[in-house]
């Protein structure tokens, strides 16, 4: 299908060397949310915080501001339902954030605040360990996502998984000022991500 030969596309320029794991991420994020149909596209990692593990944003496009923004960690995101659904489908799919309790413990601090309606979260393993999430989120208004938008997010999912991998392994660690963390979540997450350096006004 075209849009498998376009992510293909995506990770050849990575594995070529024509961009680097900052551009391939913007170009990922930017490509999902153009083919899923919806306000924003993330790629997140779990990361431990004081406050417990979180899941932390390394990269999301807003379709409606066409540009990468920065967003807030999602915390207390490995326990309760949301956690839960993750292990048990793979996924998590709200089409109304206001009223579904799956969400409730990302609404007052991330989802009200930034009037995000529907969610669809699909989780990625790396050796059989769960890692993060690439999500979809759809502001102002709900979404009904349909079994076609779950099914194409769940073959992106996981053909971007291991290019993911590649993104991590393939910086160096060793350059001047390096901040780096051992663990590949804590890389991830200290990823110096392009933002967009003239948001439209």
């Amino acid at each position: 299908m075209a849009e498998y030969e376009q992510l293909q596309e995506i990770s050849s320029s990575l594995e070529r060397g024509e961009i680097d794991g900052g551009r391939y991420l913007e170009q990922f994020t930017r490509f999902l949310a153009g083919h899923i149909g919806c306000s924003r596209a993330t790629v997140r990692v779990f990361i431990d915080t004081p406050a417990g593990r979180a899941l932390r944003s390394i990269a999301m496009y807003d379709a409606i501001q066409n540009r990468m923004i920065a967003a807030q960690d999602l915390l207390r995101a490995d326990t309760g339902p949301y956690f839960d659904r993750l292990l048990h489908d793979g996924c998590v799919v709200v089409s109304e954030t206001r009223t579904d309790p799956i969400v409730a413990p990302f609404r007052k601090a991330y989802l009200e605040p930034n009037d995000i309606r529907s969610v669809m979260d699909m989780c990625f393993a790396v050796n059989g360990e769960l890692f993060g999430t690439f999500s979809c989120e759809q502001l102002n208004q709900p979404l009904e996502w349909t079994q076609r938008q779950v099914q194409m997010l769940r073959k992106l999912a996981s053909r971007a998984s291991l290019t993911l991998m590649h993104v991590v392994t393939g910086n160096v660690d060793t350059a001047p000022g390096a901040l780096w963390e051992t663990s590949t979540p804590n890389r991830l997450a200290t990823m110096p991500m392009p933002l967009d350096p003239n948001p439209p006004a």
